[in-house]
């Protein structure tokens, strides 16, 4: 059996998710495969909310993702008013860990949660370099909390 992931704080990230007509199956629920799409809209959206005024070459990433776990929870349905919750739930020397809840907007249903792990890396030599001051200041900041 699944378990929602519990937040030790507050969401501050909301990102409202519309469905698609080619993202339900023959039963009327949403395809698993198009949840990891929801939580990359939520990461993006959430990234971009930090407001950080740095250059960002997006051609040269430097995040990459180490690790994903979806746990599905209940199924989401054609006609369900759905959103992505986004949270930072740690954030390390060189990786963070954001962590998602795709929710029923009005009932707050939790249908999946995602916990993330993304590593910093450094293009010039492709190994683990620290999150830059700017990003985490950015993420203290937007979150409302320290990272111990």
């Amino acid at each position: 059996m699944n378990h929602a992931i519990e937040a030790q704080y507050p969401f501050k990230c909301a990102t409202p998710m519309q469905l698609r007509f080619n993202d339900v199956d023959a039963l009327g629920h949403v395809n698993n495969s198009v949840y990891f799409q929801f939580f990359d809209l939520g990461k993006t959206h959430y990234f971009k909310g930090l407001n950080v005024q740095a250059d960002i070459d997006w051609r040269r990433p430097t995040v990459i993702i180490a690790n994903v776990n979806c746990s599905f929870l209940a199924p989401t349905l054609f006609n369900e008013s759905v959103e992505v919750l986004t949270q930072c739930a740690r954030l390390g020397n060189k990786s963070l860990t954001l962590l998602q809840h795709l929710v029923n907007s009005e009932t707050h249903e939790v249908k999946a949660t995602c916990a993330t792990v993304m590593v910093n890396m450094a293009p010039e030599t492709n190994q683990p370099s620290p999150i830059p001051q700017v990003w985490r200041d950015a993420i203290v900041a937007f979150e409302g909390h320290s990272f111990e």
